[in-house]
């Protein structure tokens, strides 16, 4: 792995788990002497994250971690229900019953780590969410489909999503994502489709309402 694209690994891990707060500034200068490299790698990286949205170039040398407001957020979540939906209908049809299986399993694991409450357990909680999600694109056997789901499922407001919600909230994000799996398990692609479109439609909602409440 050239320095690049070991800069561009490391700044974009970063900033899909909220390393950076929203409307931080990331210079040049600083990023060049944090991971030892020239200011050539640390530029091609930022270009490769501003084209991806997750960085907004700045006036200065470096750029800035793109605040997320609520019209991003409805954009992100109109096109989860569009695309996921889609995927779900496929994923009933096509997913292989270890597809399957495991889907069941993240819901059984999210719904433990949930009773359980250890430390870390919200981000054991993000990371099943977005591996049971991605399990309608792999089910769906669309490569094109996957390559497009992954992108949205990478959107860092997505990723940190659990970290926003009360505990009526995850119950009934669990409870959604057994319908869901059921559906598929079922083969019901337009049960599956329903369900997927109510499950993201109720979480645009959580967004909408925490945004409000913070203005």
């Amino acid at each position: 792995m050239n320095a690049t694209e070991t800069v561009y690994t490391a700044i974009r891990r970063r900033l899909l788990t909220s390393h950076y707060d929203p409307g931080t500034q990331l210079k040049e200068e600083a990023l060049a002497g944090e991971f030892n490299v020239s200011r050539t790698p640390i530029r091609a990286a930022i270009s490769r994250l501003v084209s991806e949205g997750l960085l907004t170039l700045g006036e200065k040398r470096g750029a800035i971690v793109t605040p997320w407001h609520v019209e991003n957020t409805a954009e992100v979540f109109r096109l989860r229900i569009l695309l996921e939906g889609y995927a779900a209908t496929l994923c009933a049809q096509h997913a292989s019953d270890a597809q399957i299986t495991r889907m069941e399993q993240i819901c059984t694991e999210m719904e433990q780590a949930h009773i359980d409450k250890r430390p870390d357990w919200i981000k054991a909680m993000d990371r099943g969410n977005r591996e049971f999600h991605q399990m309608f694109y792999e089910g769906a056997g669309s490569p094109h489909l996957r390559l497009s789901g992954r992108h949205l499922l990478e959107v860092p407001m997505v990723i940190g999503g659990f970290y926003i919600y009360d505990d009526d909230d995850i119950a009934e994000s669990l409870r959604h994502h057994r319908e869901i799996a059921k559906a598929i398990r079922l083969g019901n692609g337009e049960w599956a489709r329903s369900m997927v479109s109510c499950h993201l439609n109720a979480a645009m909602e959580r967004f909408r309402r925490r945004s409000a409440a913070r203005d």
